[in-house]
């Protein structure tokens, strides 16, 4: 069994500390090209800023309808409402979608190429994400299935912030720690080899987006919502994969088109 950590804001500890290494590598990037880490740097505040407001606002989706009934809170207990909507809940697709609108923001206001920025921020993703998927572990949010016989199991204690106490569970926010960071050590490996950040995104995305969807099937929340069979992540990572490979369809007749 897990210990308590009731007292401990594990999931806000690991995700400064996966800010805080997704910021370190970026730095140290940078600085040992040569290069002055100030813009890419401003890059990455856009992308955590953007990061949390996405990462909020679809963990907000699925509960439209009970946040319309409790809007009356506001008025006749404001710090119910805030405890209940907007304390804790984060969606990782939410944070990648937003993260990635705030750095493109920033490029379009500058007038900078997202290859040459990118590069640097895409591997930085699954770093943070790692962290994150370890604090959901210590806090007992995202837990898996009931483990099958044979299968390494987990139980978490009765403070666990959403887990079924007294249950083996599936690990699978380790499960998914683990695939960053080998999303990680890939994608730190190809930039070393030159790929520019489209090239790093669109990989990132489709891995990302298979590995998710199989691993969806091992989820055991419910709070994450459905359409049909399919979790709400499984539709997002279908629909991420299809607009990677539309993309990367259009960049490869585009290429083709420019050839003399």
């Amino acid at each position: 069994m897990l210990p308590e950590w009731n007292h401990i804001p594990m999931y806000a500890v690991l995700a400064l500390l996966g800010a805080g290494a997704a910021w370190f590598y970026v730095h140290h990037r940078l600085r040992r090209r040569g290069e002055n880490p100030g813009r890419t740097e401003q890059a990455f505040l856009w992308g955590v800023l953007g990061a949390m407001l996405g990462a909020k606002l679809l963990y907000l989706l699925p509960l439209l309808p009970q946040l319309a009934a409790d809007l009356p809170l506001l008025c006749t207990a404001p710090h119910s409402f805030m405890a209940k909507y907007l304390s804790g809940g984060f969606v990782f697709y939410g944070g990648l979608l937003g993260g990635l609108a705030g750095a493109w923001l920033f490029c379009k206001q500058r007038w900078l190429s997202f290859d040459t920025l990118g590069r640097d921020l895409v591997p930085a993703l699954p770093l943070f994400h790692a962290f994150g998927r370890v604090g959901c572990f210590l806090a007992g949010c995202c837990y898996g299935i009931p483990a099958p016989a044979g299968w390494l199991g987990v139980t978490f204690p009765a403070s666990a912030v959403e887990a079924p106490s007294g249950v083996p569970l599936l690990p699978v926010q380790l499960y998914e720690a683990a695939g960053c960071v080998l999303l990680f050590l890939l994608l730190d490996h190809l930039t070393d080899r030159g790929w520019p950040g489209d090239r790093l995104l669109a990989l990132y995305l489709a891995l990302y987006a298979v590995f998710r969807f199989l691993l969806e099937f091992l989820r055991g929340d419910a709070v994450r919502g459905s359409l049909g069979p399919l979790s709400t992540s499984q539709v997002i990572s279908l629909a991420v994969l299809a607009g990677v490979l539309l993309a990367e369809l259009l960049h490869h007749r585009r290429n083709i088109r420019q050839r003399p």
